[in-house]
């Protein structure tokens, strides 16, 4: 496809980075031309310096041929500006990366006025990743699908566990909970496991479950913890903004440390939340805002380093579930090599959301991908097809016979209001929504499973 990506700084990277590798031919356009040369340097894309709103650049980045605009400048008003101008232009699709909560209704209300095919907010999908922990905090990372009743829990396996020296086969036979043991990362290698694959401690493992089940399966293998109902945040941004507003419809108590008096001041006018101006950094700041008591803490500051510091000191006081926010991904390795399991990192959802929705406009009208995310340190992923149509040498055949080729999983099928982690005789249909969990990088159907 044709790729027009207006704006070349963090989130503008990630996403070149991705799509790159997936063999697009990508323009960027950026004011800035060190950032230009930066992309143009490190990946085969094409850079076009100017105003990715005004049309003698877009004409210049090939706008009136392109399949796919994507503006994600740092300006709300700029990305829809130009999505509404590269639309008039010629391009087919357009998304706009649109941040500001006070555009939220208004872009519900005007997405199909305006032509945009999407818009996507990071510090939104990230509160909603931090919500999700919050209500399973012995797990790493939570993943839902299927408008949630279908949850992927991350977990770390001690040398005490039930999960290590065990197989999937004997888990399964021995748990009184339906699950599926869906992914291993073992070091830096990530396995999609077979039933005689023996999970060691260190490893981190992938589970699928049911909604209502994934709670029951954490007391079995001794890895529940009550849901958090005290939090400690560090940082009063956008992010902050909208988990208060899930923290409110939670009844989870949260206390905000912010440095900016006036954004102290609009937390603290809109949310019941205690809301203290001063510097988050300060250990003595912590410990007085209650560090000690809580439940959780939540480092959610504009600094990575800021957060990945506060975050390793709420550890050391025995804070038992912590979740930093990273935006610079090449460091989220090293965060979590350095302890801190939880990490969440804005620009990494905005850029699978938008690799969803480019490999949705090359499927196969016989099914779609509804949703896709990065599991194991972004080794494997996890996609949710809508199966739509009978599909030749897939649909109505029993899975053992379909065969999956290595480093395929099918680990969940729904079928209206049945959840079947599924066997080898079960059988995809039409209708019907699958989860395929893989190591490959470049699935756009429910076609390429075998």
């Amino acid at each position: 496809m044709n790729i027009v990506i207006v704006g070349g700084g963090t989130v503008g990277s990630a996403i070149c980075t991705q799509l790159a590798a997936e063999g697009h031919n990508l323009t960027v356009v950026d004011r800035d031309p060190r950032s230009l040369d930066e992309a143009t340097e490190r990946l085969d894309v094409f850079g076009t310096v100017g105003n990715g709103a005004a049309i003698e650049t877009l004409r210049e980045a090939g706008a009136e041929r392109a399949d796919l605009l994507i503006a994600v400048t740092s300006e709300d008003e700029i990305n829809i500006l130009c999505c509404a101008a590269a639309k008039k232009l010629g391009t087919r699709h357009t998304v706009a990366r649109v941040r500001n909560p006070e555009y939220s209704e208004l872009m519900q209300l005007l997405q199909s006025e305006m032509s945009l095919s999407l818009t996507i907010n990071p510090e939104l999908a990230a509160a909603k990743e931090i919500s999700r922990l919050l209500r399973f905090p012995s797990a790493a990372k939570i993943d839902t699908f299927c408008h949630g009743r279908v949850e992927l829990a991350e977990l770390s396996v001690s040398p005490s566990s039930p999960l290590c020296g065990a197989t999937p086969a004997e888990l399964r036979r021995r748990m009184n909970t339906g699950f599926l043991v869906c992914g291993v990362l073992r070091g830096d290698v990530a396995y999609i496991p077979s039933g005689s694959f023996r999970i060691e401690a260190g490893d981190t493992v992938c589970l699928t479950a049911p909604d209502k089940e994934l709670a029951k399966l954490l007391k079995e293998l001794g890895e529940y913890r009550n849901p958090v109902r005290d939090v400690l945040i560090v940082g009063g941004g956008r992010t902050t903004y909208y988990l208060l507003e899930m923290l409110r419809e939670g009844k989870i108590r949260s206390t905000v440390i912010e440095r900016d008096k006036a954004r102290c001041h609009e937390l603290a006018a809109e949310f019941p939340s205690t809301v203290i101006c001063d510097n988050g950094t300060r250990p003595e700041a912590l410990l007085e805002a209650g560090l000690e008591n809580v439940d959780a803490f939540l480092a959610l500051s504009g600094v990575d380093e800021e957060n990945a510091i506060i975050s390793m000191y709420a550890k050391t006081r025995g804070v038992g579930t912590i979740v930093s926010m990273i935006g610079s991904m090449p460091y989220v390795d090293f965060f979590k090599n350095a302890g801190l399991e939880s990490i969440v990192s804005p620009k990494t959802s905005t850029a699978a959301q938008i690799l969803r929705y480019v490999r949705s406009l090359a499927s196969s009208r016989d099914s779609e991908i509804e949703s896709l995310h990065k599991l194991m340190n972004g080794e494997i992923e996890a996609l949710e097809f809508s199966v739509r149509g009978e599909i030749d040498g897939i649909t109505d055949i029993p899975l053992s016979e379909l065969r999956p080729r290595r480093g395929v999983l099918v680990a969940c099928i729904v079928r209206k209001n049945e959840i079947i982690l599924p066997s080898g005789d079960d059988v995809i249909r039409q209708g019907d929504t699958v989860i395929v969990v893989t190591t490959e990088r470049k699935m756009h159907s429910i076609k390429d499973i075998v």
